[in-house]
């Protein structure tokens, strides 16, 4: 407990005692600067994207004709 009277409210976590004087955390290893990254490819990078970017397109005029087509089904057979 604390050495002081509860107020009734939380007092926070107890008072650690200080470290001693100089103490310092102990260095265990010297840590590698980072390495370089290797350079990119930014033609190949920008025609990857240029194909990925046309084949959603794609599949999303696919998709939306293909649920056009649904609902044109659904309409006529409700008609009859």
């Amino acid at each position: 407990m604390t050495d002081t009277p509860s107020t009734g409210g939380y007092d926070g976590p107890p008072q650690s005692p200080p470290p001693p004087k100089g103490w310092k955390v102990p260095e265990v290893i010297a840590i590698a600067p980072p390495r370089d990254l290797p350079p990119q490819n930014q033609a190949a990078i920008d025609a990857a994207e240029s194909r990925a970017r046309t084949f959603s397109q794609g599949l999303a005029v696919l998709t939306a004709a293909l649920l056009f087509v649904v609902l044109i089904v659904l309409l006529i057979r409700a008609a009859s």
